[in-house]
Parts: C-alpha cells; sequence; structure tokens
C-alpha cells in the first residue's frame, strides 16, 4: 500500500475529478486508487495488486493531469 498527500491551490469537486481520472487511458487496472477530498486537501492511497509500487513521479504527473483536465489553473502541491 501507498500513500500520498497532494494540497490544491483551488477546490475540486470530487465527482468530477473521479469522471477525469478514471478517463486517463493509461491508468493501469491493476492497482486500486482512492480518494478523500478535504476542502483543497486530497488523501491518496494505493492498494497495489502488482509487486512493483507506483514510481512517485509517475502518480504525480497523472494525478495532476486529471486536476488540470478540471481546472488548468489549479496548482498541486505534495505534501
Amino acid at each position: 500500500m501507498q500513500r500520498f498527500v497532494a494540497e490544491l491551490s483551488g477546490v475540486i469537486d470530487k465527482t468530477d475529478f473521479e469522471r477525469s481520472w478514471n478517463n486517463d487511458p493509461g491508468l493501469d487496472p491493476n492497482r486500486t486508487v482512492s480518494f478523500v477530498f478535504d476542502q483543497r486537501r486530497v488523501s491518496i492511497c494505493i492498494d497495489s495488486r502488482l509487486i512493483e509500487r507506483w514510481p512517485a513521479e509517475d502518480l504525480h504527473r497523472t494525478f495532476s493531469n486529471a486536476i488540470r483536465r478540471i481546472d488548468r489553473s489549479c496548482n498541486v502541491r505534495w505534501l
């Protein structure tokens, strides 16, 4: 299991985010990812059925792309 925390510069609707996330064709179906939104803070938990961990840089890029598809001006800061 992997955990990440991101802080957004603006509030993003969780439903909009999940739609954007799930429309990413590059997602690996062997990874189960859950998101908990608390205002501008997002907790991310990855339950991987693969032996390899999801490289943080790749997760950051995929997450940021999903955010930017909703709001191009929203910045992501990783905690």
